[in-house]
């Protein structure tokens, strides 16, 4: 009869939790769908010269938690999260922690505060360089609008405001701890975790890591995270 009666319970809180993953899952969705914040000009044509995206497609991601599979693009002007629904142009509402992971390749992006190499803090999206259970490597990905120049003379000649790529700034997170400013620059990198400097020099020299590759970045992740 205990048997049976634990049987039960542990069908009924299974069913329960599949429900409520089912409910998070269509929230999220629903939550896309109907937030409305900075629509007024998303399916408006600019046609300002540049483009705000490093990626202009929207590609096939899974928001974790979640697994409803939405298209995608990262809006690095604005550092919205947009969702092609319907064809029409949504926003991913912005919440701490959350990941976007794209489906067709290893890339995720994730919400976060964080403070720059100016000690402005912010909240927004990094991407993922390097995705480990104790160290995370981040990269911006950003975007900023030029303003027109009016030619002075007439020799000079008028160059239209044009969105142009942001300077690439890194971060690391070890563990729990906060996100800090990652300077590419070998002394930096080795004393990411002060008591492997000796490794993690060693490393970077052995394998010829090259502070400009993604690829790169993440074998070295692993690595460090290998350490701790």
């Amino acid at each position: 009869m205990k048997k049976i009666l634990f049987l039960s319970i542990s069908l009924t809180a299974l069913c329960s939790n599949f429900a409520e993953a089912q409910i998070n899952a269509q929230q999220t969705v629903n939550d896309i769908a109907n937030n409305e914040r900075r629509f007024a000009d998303k399916n408006a044509v600019d046609k300002t010269a540049g483009s705000k995206y490093f990626n202009e497609n929207f590609l096939p991601a899974r928001i974790a938690g979640s697994n409803e599979i939405i298209l995608v693009r990262h809006n690095a002007y604005t550092d919205d999260m947009e969702v092609s629904i319907n064809n029409e142009v949504k926003v991913v509402p912005a919440e701490l922690n959350t990941m976007i992971n794209l489906t067709n390749s290893p890339t995720s992006y994730e919400y976060v505060a964080y403070t720059n190499e100016k000690g402005v803090k912010k909240e927004g999206y990094l991407k993922l360089i390097s995705n480990n259970s104790k160290v995370k490597i981040y990269k911006t990905e950003t975007v900023y609008l030029k303003p027109e120049v009016h030619p002075a003379s007439g020799y000079d000649t008028y160059q239209p405001a044009t969105y142009a790529k942001s300077k690439d700034e890194y971060f690391f997170k070890l563990g729990d701890a906060e996100i800090k400013t990652l300077p590419l620059k070998k002394k930096a990198i080795v004393s990411m975790v002060p008591e492997k400097e000796k490794e993690i020099a060693s490393f970077i020299k052995e394998n010829k890591i090259s502070f400009s590759e993604e690829a790169d970045l993440n074998q070295l992740g692993k690595f460090i995270n290998s350490l701790m």
